[in-house]
């Protein structure tokens, strides 16, 4: 099923075999928690957007993203190295619809970096933030390097992590050096943009995503030292800190094992996660063992989960991984009833009515979700599919379609206002 929006990117994904399973060492990782002095209290997961979410991707504000790294730079860096135009990428806009472009909603120029991004206009947001990173003191790593993070991340979020990607190069290529200077540099930069840093990393290494499970883990072992550190000298506040922020590269790692194509290692990686979220992590269990056709394993990872809303989700699901579209579309249907507000839930069973053959059914759900929701690539991908299937004249269903949803105003919630051709297959 269309996972709920989240907007897509081209990334490379390098297949291998899976592996096997190899008996666990009486070692510990750096993401192993069985020695944390936290053990005994619960750490709260954040579910991340990257750049992926950016603003993506990760869109929920914690403390894991509140504070800087605790050591302040010993001297100023000249960073007119980012300060190149010749780094940054022109952002064409041939491939977004032009209703769009013509939309009277479209932001006025002079609007300013924070209201462009709660608003959800990332395009010109990365436009305003490149041009802004260009005017600052080049010693200024204080503004510099969390406009670079914008202009980042609203990159990705538009579409294009393989441009973010290439402007990320100079900064990537700069802290990997470990000069002195690198070195002051680094308690400077903000801890979200090392983590996509490490994600754009994965997409222009051409070696299967290896090198972002090491970037990863190195991130770990630093986390962990300054765990240690925040415990020793009794600051509960940034321990809190290190302690989530070690949560979550832990399933982050997962995650690259995912894309990487090691399902299996993947779930051995979450078996051996010590003091997280239970929940989280049979949830996610859950999912890859439907990914990998182990049903009996998910359903014995189900009954872990504590949430009702969760377990009502991978049974749902569960019943497409058998093969029984019918019952799938009552399962999807009765979980969308029993929770309203998530419409993903009911796009899922339009869905299965598509899948059935009951076009029309499917279309008057989609085009209900499309009007009472902020529209995201899922959904509209989805609509878009109905209408080639339903009818002859999908080109002009779509070009409307696109023109309804350019016609609203920008919202908080819309996650993204401007839509790109791909999202309407055109």
């Amino acid at each position: 099923m269309d996972s709920p929006k989240s907007p897509s990117g081209s990334v490379r994904r390098h297949i291998r075999n899976i592996s096997h399973p190899l008996p666990r060492r009486n070692t510990k990782g750096p993401l192993d928690a069985g020695d944390d002095p936290l053990a005994d209290r619960p750490t709260s997961i954040r579910s991340d957007a990257t750049a992926d979410d950016a603003p993506v991707e990760s869109q929920t504000s914690t403390p894991a993203h509140a504070k800087p790294l605790p050591l302040p730079p010993t001297r100023k860096i000249d960073l007119r190295f980012l300060q190149n135009p010749q780094t940054y990428h022109q952002l064409a806009t041939d491939d977004v619809p032009a209703a769009f472009l013509k939309s009277e909603h479209q932001p006025s120029p002079d609007a300013t970096l924070p209201d462009l991004l709660a608003k959800g206009h990332f395009r010109p947001a990365a436009v305003v933030a490149l041009r802004q990173l260009l005017q600052v003191d080049s010693n200024d790593a204080e503004h510099i390097l969390p406009l670079l993070y914008t202009r980042l991340a609203c990159v990705v979020l538009i579409s294009k992590p393989d441009l973010a990607a290439e402007e990320a190069l100079p900064l990537t290529d700069f802290l990997s050096r470990g000069t002195p200077s690198a070195k002051d540099l680094l308690p400077d930069v903000p801890w979200e943009l090392r983590i996509l840093l490490v994600r754009l990393q994965a997409i222009v290494a051409d070696d299967g995503g290896r090198r972002a499970i090491m970037a990863l883990y190195a991130l770990a072992a630093e986390v962990r030292s300054h765990l240690r550190e925040a415990n020793k000298s009794g600051d509960v506040e940034m321990a809190n800190t290190w302690s989530s922020r070690l949560t979550d590269l832990a399933f982050r790692v997962a995650d690259a094992f995912v894309e990487m194509g090691e399902l299996e290692t993947a779930t051995r990686h979450l078996d051996s996660l010590l003091d997280v979220d239970t929940d989280e992590v049979n949830f996610r269990k859950a999912l890859l063992r439907v990914r990998l056709g182990d049903i009996d394993g998910a359903e014995r990872s189900i009954k872990g989960i504590a949430s009702e809303e969760r377990h009502d989700t991978i049974a749902a699901l569960l019943t497409i991984a058998n093969d029984d579209w019918h019952n799938a579309v009552n399962a999807w249907r009765s979980v969308g009833e029993k929770y309203p507000t998530s419409d993903f839930l009911q796009q899922n069973a339009a869905v299965c009515l598509m899948y059935t053959g009951r076009l029309a059914e499917s279309r008057e759900v989609l085009e209900r979700l499309a009007e009472e929701y902020d529209a995201y690539p899922a959904l509209l991908f989805n609509l878009s599919t109905v209408y080639e299937l339903c009818t002859e004249r999908a080109v002009d269903r779509k070009t409307d379609l696109a023109t309804s949803r350019a016609a609203k105003p920008a919202t908080p919630s819309s996650r993204g206002w401007e839509r790109s051709n791909a999202d309407f297959k055109s």
